[in-house]
């Protein structure tokens, strides 16, 4: 069975739309079905609609929420009164198109996915009559969201999933961007897209606003915050933490030798260099391996000690690439003067890093 969470306020107006038109495309392909009205208590009488509807439609009903109001909220109320096989989230004004329901209904029970995405931002998708500054918003909020999720349309309102997606997870989304909370803390493993065209909703108003996307911007924040998301962008910071942590490292010990000590010619003080050179360095490695076990990629589950010998043979073979890089580069290839120098020490880095971000996610911290 398929339930439709439906979140509502001020849509009275909508009711008589949307669920006779819901109804309509799913009986004509057999898809049982349920629609949950999820209204917060709108003075509009929009859940006296909803319960005229019900006597031809009673597979409609409505939830009145008197706390805790927002889009967000009401939507993981409505996974919990919903008592289907599939969740599917839609907004009540019909600027989604119903007769794509059928379409992403089988592309779970019949393609496998287990999260789909109705998107405006696919090849065949699109946006109707919107002006340019709201498509810029539109265009500006997703693509900050894009190291996220590969999803091309995570501020979309338009989705289903399986409901073993969400279990466990801790949604406490705020805001009106439910999808890319469940994008960021679900647990799923194939997602797929299915082009929309969005429309403009032709009764009532729209709920976007100046709070709205401060609140957007908020909860973004959140979600780079926690832990598992946005990993290559975490593994980045943590790197250059970890660079500061070996440089700060080596510079204290090498202070015992004190400023005039220090002789690269001497034989005793490059034995003493190298030693402080490993150290840091483990010190380092050891800083980056506990930040991107429980930061980065969310890796707790596995095995520390498993974990962090693999992740450092990576950090070994890394430095030893960019070692041989940096030979071939200045002593075979001459690049050893500005600013020929710089740009294949930007080269290097850019491959040892790969090298690095590659080995931890798909081995390292593989789960």
């Amino acid at each position: 069975m398929l339930s439709i969470i439906i979140p509502t306020y001020n849509e009275k107006g909508n009711m008589p739309l949307i669920i006779p038109r819901i109804a309509e495309v799913l009986g004509k392909v057999d898809i049982p079905h349920e629609i949950i009205v999820m209204d917060d208590d709108s003075p509009d009488g929009t859940a006296s609609a909803v319960e005229e509807l019900s006597s031809e439609f009673p597979q409609a009903r409505c939830v009145v929420r008197k706390s805790d109001r927002g889009l967000s909220p009401s939507v993981i109320q409505g996974f919990g009164e919903a008592r289907g096989d599939i969740y599917l989230v839609m907004d009540a004004d019909l600027s989604h198109p119903v007769d794509v329901l059928p379409l992403m209904y089988r592309s779970i029970v019949e393609g496998g996915s287990d999260v789909v995405v109705g998107s405006r931002h696919t090849k065949e998708g699109g946006i109707e009559n919107w002006p340019f500054l709201r498509r810029f918003i539109s265009w500006g909020a997703a693509l900050m969201a894009r190291p996220l999720t590969s999803c091309s349309d995570p501020m979309s309102g338009f989705f289903a999933l399986k409901p073993g997606v969400i279990k466990g997870a801790p949604l406490r989304a705020k805001g009106y961007k439910i999808l890319l909370e469940i994008l960021v803390k679900g647990r799923y493993e194939r997602i797929s897209e299915v082009p929309i065209t969005f429309k403009n909703r032709e009764i009532g108003e729209s709920k976007l606003g100046s709070k709205v996307m401060i609140n957007y911007l908020q909860h973004l924040l959140t979600l780079y915050l926690y832990p598992g998301s946005a990993s290559l962008v975490k593994f980045l910071f943590v790197g250059g933490t970890g660079m500061l942590v070996d440089l700060g490292m080596v510079s204290l010990l090498l202070l015992f030798l004190g400023d005039n000590r220090f002789d690269l010619f001497s034989f005793k003080d490059i034995r003493f260099f190298y030693l402080f050179q490993a150290v840091s360095f483990i010190y380092a490695v050891t800083w980056n391996f506990v930040w991107n076990r429980y930061w980065t990629f969310d890796a707790r589950s596995g095995s520390s000690s498993g974990q962090y010998v693999r992740f450092f043979l990576v950090a070994i073979f890394a430095f030893l690439v960019r070692s041989i890089l940096l030979f071939l580069a200045v002593d075979l290839m001459g690049f050893d003067h500005q600013p020929l120098y710089e740009i294949a020490l930007v080269g290097v880095i850019m491959i040892v890093t790969i090298i690095n971000y590659l080995g931890s996610k798909l081995w390292a911290f593989s789960k």
